[in-house]
């Protein structure tokens, strides 16, 4: 009798304590993705709030020539129907040799069901190059 009531007591304190572990990695899940080009170079890292929101990304572009061009980043999310959503990108027109950084969210009612980035050089308007980093899967679905 003494050790059976040992027992529930442990059952009881090991899932008081392992039910919130299994709930914490959802919540606070980090998504991380890179990118480069001829000409510049990129990558994101965030973190899954929900199926709609993607909070703390910080995005960062690098320009690698002396060319007269300029990288820029972008989001690049899939909503819950498959569709792509292109999302505005930060440009940086400081020179060769220098880095942008910008920290920002996301959030989409259509939902977030995978994230990523494309790195594209521009000659003024115009787009010469992109690279994309593959999508990684949103822990919340």
């Amino acid at each position: 009798m003494h050790i059976r009531k040992a027992g529930i007591v442990t059952a009881g304190a090991l899932a008081a304590i392992l039910v919130p572990i299994a709930a914490s990695p959802a919540s606070a899940a980090d998504g991380q993705v890179s990118c480069s080009t001829t000409g510049g170079s990129g990558g994101a890292s965030w973190t899954w709030s929900s199926k709609t929101k993607l909070s703390s990304i910080w995005l960062n572009v690098y320009d690698s020539k002396a060319d007269g061009a300029h990288p820029a980043i972008r989001l690049v999310t899939v909503q819950n129907n498959g569709n792509v959503k292109l999302w505005k990108y930060r440009h940086m027109t400081s020179g060769a040799g220098e880095t942008g950084n910008w920290n920002t969210s996301a959030t989409d009612g259509y939902g977030i069901k995978r994230a990523s980035i494309e790195v594209t050089i521009f000659d003024g308007d115009r787009e010469l190059r992109t690279c994309g980093a593959g999508s990684i899967p949103n822990p919340h679905y």
